[in-house]
């Protein structure tokens, strides 16, 4: 019978131990979450057209104004076929996102409109933050 809780007991001690160990590198990730840089930059088409994105160093890619994912049909197709193009912004965290880039002004709004199984169209508001980040070199 003790056998059986001399593991639990083991273990708790052990996150004890461990709990009390201080890493100070700062590129150990925090509970599952990592931070990145991004960058402004562009993008072209397969027509021609450039489109200003973010692109960020754990290869993620993210359009600057995300309303020409749902506006321009040919935009979204063209990241419809890249796995790590998302139409949503990165958020700016010091710990858990893009650490070189800042929320600026206020949020830009859209309307988006869809088609339900039946045919009727419906429409609500999208906001979106306004993200800068630094320059790609």
């Amino acid at each position: 019978m003790p056998y059986k809780y001399l593991k639990y007991i083991f273990l708790s001690m052990l996150s004890l131990f461990w709990g009390a160990c201080e890493n100070s590198d700062d590129g150990v990730a925090t509970y599952g979450c990592d931070s990145y840089k991004c960058y402004n930059s562009t993008v072209k088409t397969p027509s021609g057209k450039v489109v200003d994105i973010i692109e960020c160093d754990n290869s993620y890619k993210f359009l600057r104004h995300p309303r020409l994912y749902y506006e321009d049909p040919e935009v979204r197709d063209f990241m419809d076929q890249d796995l790590f193009f998302s139409e949503n912004t990165p958020y700016p965290d010091e710990r858990c996102g893009a650490s070189n880039c800042q929320l600026i002004g206020s949020k830009i709004c859209y309307d988006m409109n869809y088609n339900d199984e039946n045919g009727n169209v419906h429409s609500y508001d999208i906001c979106v933050a306004t993200v800068d980040c630094p320059e790609k070199k």
